[in-house]
């Protein structure tokens, strides 16, 4: 029986034990602090889950809109925490009794690459026929430091609010992060070096976003660079530099999340396994440099999601064990759980017509759709990139309600090939959220039949 060793019990970790148990395998997996990993412990879930509570708390103070009539709607930390806790510790025993079940041995401790496909771990050395490294990200310390810094780590287990917040960062975690605290009634400004928030998606949905963001109170400050950063008795003095010249922001914290590989202690320069841009580089195989030594989710840098990691982790399983899984990301969908979210998958507009392609783009808005309206989620829309000449699907960029879900129609049409003919023709409920993607089908054609343009 070929035994598979496991180095980190976060999502990429946890899929790569339980697949290649289910493959018959003996697996050992290797956690030094708690199964879940980031994911399940300090970012996705508890982020999720405090951001679902001020949504129903911005439902509750919106519900007079639809003649509900309530009381003054207030945020009790405590008891959001206090649930938020239960349901970790709920997950984190899930998640062992699931290795249990598989019969995943789990072992405590920091490991090492000892040699060949060997690793230590508490003095012990194991000898495996393959090892699949997890050990996904670690908090990165910021250019200036401060004692007033607060890390994502930190800010998911406040049991107090800071009144004035300065958030460093405009990708996903940032984002979120700045909007729950303003909808919590936190003063919060968010500068980011980038020119628009989220840079790395199509430029109008990062618009859309700082738009939304800015209605809800959030300073937002692009172009941004900390020229100075003072701790004070009562807070912390930024001076942020901008083309436009320079302005002083005062906050009681500086939230900074940003994130790298955790790569170090594992060994891996003396093992043989190559890093590139201080990441893990690995094949579309999840094979590292190294033979027999595979390596998925964070560790390997971006993107850095937890369900890639669980792809990754799937996949270097079965490629550990005789497989030729091998992993595109051509249909890989792109969430952030703002309020409304914003979700994308394929290409941008620009990126399209980098690579050439004749572009035909179809912005439509949610404004007029029945099921927002009826749910006063009317806020957003739906951009769609096509090829010109045969419809083909290239990108959908949505920012609305539950957007995350919807792009997982989108996705699977990007993945499957689909055409703007496939959506134009395609039957949905009536009244939902993803006859919005219909309509874009039909929008390619000129046809569409009642969403205006966003």
């Amino acid at each position: 029986m070929a035994h598979v060793i496991v180095i980190g019990g976060g999502p990429g970790g946890m899929a790569a034990a339980i697949r290649a148990a289910q493959l018959g395998a003996q697996v050992s997996l290797i956690e030094k602090h708690l199964i879940g990993g980031n994911c399940v412990n300090y970012n996705c879930i508890p982020l999720t889950s405090l951001l679902a509570a001020a949504e129903r708390l911005q439902q509750v103070r919106r519900a007079a809109e639809l003649g509900v009539e309530t009381s003054a709607a207030r945020l009790n930390l405590a008891k959001t925490q206090a649930r938020l806790a239960g349901m970790l510790e709920e997950l984190r025993t899930g998640n062992a009794g699931l290795l249990s079940s598989f019969g995943v041995q789990v072992l405590e401790g920091e490991a090492r690459l000892a040699g060949g496909k060997r690793v230590e771990v508490g003095g012990r050395i194991l000898q495996g026929e393959a090892v699949i490294l997890a050990t996904g990200a670690r908090s990165l310390p910021p250019p200036l430091e401060t004692e007033r810094l607060l890390t994502n780590r930190q800010a998911v287990s406040l049991s107090e609010l800071p009144e004035r917040l300065l958030v460093w960062g405009g990708g996903h975690i940032e984002v979120e992060f700045a909007q729950l605290f303003a909808m919590l009634g936190v003063q919060v400004t968010l500068a980011t070096e980038a020119h628009l928030l989220l840079p790395n998606e199509d430029y109008e949905v990062g618009q859309r976003l700082q738009s939304i963001l800015a209605e809800q109170g959030v300073s937002v400050l692009t172009g941004a660079q900390i020229a100075q950063l003072q701790d004070e008795a009562n807070g912390v003095t930024a001076t942020i530099r901008q083309r436009k010249g320079e302005t002083k922001v005062s906050a009681d914290r500086l939230l900074w999340a940003k994130q790298a590989p955790a790569v170090e202690g594992l060994g891996l320069e003396q093992a043989g396994v190559a890093l590139k841009d201080g990441a893990v580089q690995v094949d579309a195989r999840c094979q590292t440099s190294a033979p027999g030594i595979y390596a998925v989710g964070d560790l390997t840098g971006e993107p850095m999601y937890s369900y890639v990691a669980t792809a990754q982790g799937t996949a270097a399983a079965e490629n550990a064990l005789g497989g030729n899984r091998r992993l595109s990301y051509k249909a890989l969908p792109r969430v952030v759980y703002t309020l409304p979210e914003a979700a994308c998958v394929g290409l941008s507009e620009e990126q399209a017509e980098d690579q050439g392609y004749d572009v035909q783009v179809v912005n439509l808005s949610l404004e007029m759709n029945p099921r927002a309206m009826s749910l006063d989620e009317a806020v957003g829309g739906v951009k769609v990139v096509f090829e010109r000449k045969l419809g083909k699907l290239l990108g959908v960029h949505i920012v609305g309600h539950r957007a995350t879900e919807l792009i997982g129609e989108a996705a699977l049409a990007i993945q499957l090939e689909a055409l703007a003919e496939d959506f134009a023709w395609a039957l949905r409920g009536h009244p939902t959220l993803s006859e919005s993607l219909v309509e874009a089908g039909r929008a390619f054609f000129g046809q569409a039949l009642y969403l205006p343009k966003w």
